[in-house]
């Protein structure tokens, strides 16, 4: 897959024109997408909603569409996916950062104008840490519209049911926007007397559930005005959630009935003060939950938290403009947990403030100026600091900086380094106990399968943790008329006393941990107590590396995103180390070799979005390689568990009855909406189409308890049926 050094054979020619001169060349067609003005008999475009940096890719409104994404978030999870993005990525906004982007996210795909990905050195401009990738979503000038979906999912083997609706109504008109929406999703609960390999293989399981039922609510509005020379925005999200489940501890059936009830409130603006571009927003929480059954417990939390950004150019330099970026956090969170009539009441103050440099030290010739007889391309430093302070935990705080390069215009180096300390959370350390869903699990120590019930909730013995992380990057394209381009990225992470749940339950870590195992008087394991806890210390090194490239067809110009075209991505990834050292005196645990709970060495992952005339296919691949996990550390030995390859497909096909909307014609009015979904939309979506499950033998050929048909995966196959509509 380490095909980079082909292509950075053909980063020496020109290639194409990049993306921002070909959408310029084609702005007409993008609803008047570019700003025009003449200035001394010179024509000057400035497009709208650019980002302070050009993209390294784009999506436009066909591609957009091609994803089969119900809103902006979901599109955005599948462009995370096809470019091998793990972090969230930071979302500006017409190519300013907001006060909420999330007020953005829940807009269906084709309010969007263009999606676009920024190189790696975007962070710094944007108040970001080094890492983060940046993705500027451009909202077309008008849009309006009443939309509906409607879901039903059902694995194949039946027996269980999920259902939802969601209704939503979209307005955007210039920089005002406002939305209102509802979603209900209901899931049936799933029992283990209707699977009968489970329950052959987990006979004690009789009554119990495997998957609970839920039923929640969610209600959100959002609301962005130009206030003068301001931008204000005000949005609120509501939730209501009820779980019901029975599971069976120590040979006794319990329903366990759980709530959650929560409110968020957010309001904010951004604007310019005396140079400065400043965002100011405040916000506030409000949650209740309760679980009754095997242990009782209420709890309520309430926060409110004050956050001023602020950023401004410092100085000129050869190379372009300096940046300061500034931002501060004040937060006041208070908490009541009742467990079995005990109530602990607790109240945390934090404040957060970072810093960052940018700073220009090469500049690239823009279009249309000449060469000078050295062109060492551009690049640019960024350096940022945090500190962090917070009452019961302490606090914490960091370094980090990244290097940019881009010698030519489709070669891009990247490195960055960061080290913070991070206390604990408050909900790391003081979150009430309590049961989540019942878990198959290998017990070593007897060489049976068992259903156990784990225990979750905050340990206030937890310690900060330190986090060292490197990692350099090598990214080139796009180039040919297929728009090909790739990335190859070293990564590295050191962490000391870091936070976690506990390794694989071989008996070195019972012996590490034994107050988190709980066993009965015959040795049975019944319970394991997976609270966090600070692993003295760990390191994993990695190799990632992907490529995309976009197959227009069809009778349509073969620019980037005019017309029919078919989208693939591979990413892949090779762990080259990790090993964990879980208690001062214990042996090193290698990952890899099977320690501690064994790790994979190559993992493969592909997407595929092809779009023609009225229909969409989407599908995506996971594959995992097989690996080992030992019984004792350091040794292989017969009760080893030998997990085997997975592999893992998912497909949805979409067809849309409608025609879509016809291109603006010269009478169109400017700025007037041109949406391009109408009428209803048909979606048959199947996850894992193979019905592949986690499988598992012991290394002397035997078959691995724990492991059957529905031991891991009850669901399996899943087929979804989604009909969308705009009224």
């Amino acid at each position: 897959m380490y095909w980079l050094l082909l292509m950075s054979a053909v980063a020496g020619t020109d290639g194409p024109a990049p993306p921002q001169a070909v959408a310029a060349a084609t702005a007409g067609t993008e609803e008047s997408d570019d700003a025009v003005s003449r200035l001394s008999g010179v024509e000057v475009v400035a497009r709208r909603g650019a980002a302070k940096t050009p993209p390294e890719t784009e999506l436009t409104p066909d591609e957009i569409e091609a994803l089969g994404a119900y809103d902006i978030g979901e599109a955005l999870d599948r462009i995370s996916s096809a470019y091998g993005i793990t972090d969230p990525p930071v979302v500006i906004v017409n190519g300013r950062r907001v006060q909420n982007a999330g007020d953005y996210l829940t807009f269906p795909p084709d309010a969007l104008s263009r999606i676009e990905l920024l190189p790696d050195q975007a962070a710094g401009l944007y108040g970001a840490d080094p890492g983060r990738r940046v993705v500027n979503i451009v909202l077309k000038r008008s849009f309006q519209s009443r939309d509906g979906q409607v879901a039903e999912a059902r694995p194949t083997a039946g027996d269980r049911s999920s259902t939802m609706l969601d209704v939503r109504r979209s307005a955007i008109a210039n920089e005002n926007t406002s939305q209102l929406g509802v979603r209900l999703t209901h899931d049936t609960s799933l029992r283990a007397d209707e699977r009968p390999d489970y329950l052959r293989d987990n006979p004690a399981s009789l009554g119990s559930t495997l998957k609970p039922a839920s039923t929640s609510v969610t209600g959100n509005m959002s609301v962005n005005r130009r206030l003068g020379d301001w931008q204000g925005a005000f949005g609120a999200t509501a939730r209501a959630q009820r779980d019901e489940s029975v599971s069976r501890r120590e040979d006794v059936l319990a329903r366990l009935r759980g709530q959650q009830r929560g409110l968020t409130v957010t309001a904010g603006a951004n604007g310019e003060v005396a140079g400065w571009s400043v965002r100011a927003g405040l916000d506030g929480q409000l949650s209740r939950g309760s679980q009754e059954g095997l242990t009782d417990r209420k709890s309520q939390n309430q926060g409110l938290g004050l956050s001023l950004s602020a950023d401004r150019p410092l100085l000129t330099l050869p190379a372009g403009r300096m940046t300061l970026d500034l931002a501060g956090r004040v937060s006041r969170n208070s908490s009541t947990n009742t467990v079995e009539g005990t109530k602990t009441e607790r109240t945390a103050d934090s404040a957060d403030i970072r810093g960052g440099l940018s700073i220009p030290l090469l500049r690239a010739p823009q279009p249309g100026e000449a060469r000078g007889p050295v062109n060492l391309g551009g690049a640019s430093l960024n350096l940022s600091g945090s500190l962090r302070r917070q009452t019961g935990s302490g606090g914490g705080g960091g370094v980090n900086g990244a290097l940019s390069w881009s010698p030519t215009k489709i070669l891009r180096l990247n490195g960055s380094w960061a080290r913070a300390y991070d206390a604990p959370s408050n909900q790391q350390l003081f979150d009430a106990p309590f049961y989540g869903t019942p878990t198959v699990v290998f017990d070593f120590v007897t060489g049976q399968s068992v259903e156990i019930l784990p225990l979750y909730g905050g340990n206030p013995d937890l310690k900060g943790q330190t986090n060292e992380r490197f990692s350099l990057g090598l990214s080139a394209g796009p180039v040919t008329p297929w728009r090909l381009s790739g990335n190859i990225n070293y990564r590295t992470s050191d962490t000391r006393d870091g936070i976690g749940g506990l390794p694989a339950l071989t008996p070195a870590v019972e012996a590490a941990f034994p107050d988190r195992f709980q066993r009965d008087a015959d040795g049975r394991l019944i319970g394991i107590d997976q609270r966090s806890i600070n692993l003295l210390s760990s390191r994993s090194d990695a190799l990632a590396s992907g490529l995309n490239f976009i197959v227009p067809f069809g009778d349509k110009p073969s620019t980037p995103g005019g017309g029919d075209s078919i989208r693939l991505s591979l990413n892949h990834t090779l762990q080259l180390k990790r090993v964990t050292v879980i208690r001062a005196g214990y042996p090193v645990m290698d990952h890899l070799a099977g320690d501690g709970g064994g790790t994979p060495r190559n993992e493969v992952s592909a997407t595929f979005d092809a779009r023609r005339d009225k229909w969409t296919l989407n599908a995506s691949a996971r594959w995992r390689q097989a690996y080992r996990t030992r019984r004792d550390t350091g040794v292989d030995g017969p009760n080893d568990l030998l997990m085997s390859d997975f592999a893992r497909f998912d497909l949805k096909l979409g067809y849309m009855f409608a025609t879509p909307a016809r291109a603006p014609t010269p009478n169109t009015q400017a700025g007037a909406a041109t949406p391009r979904i109408s009428g209803l939309r048909l979606g048959v979506e199947i996850e894992n189409i193979l019905d592949a499950r986690p499988r598992a033998r012991l290394s002397d050929g035997r078959p691995a308890p724990g492991f059957g048909r529905d031991d891991q995966d009850a669901l399996g196959r899943v087929a979804r049926v989604t009909l969308r509509g705009r009224f």
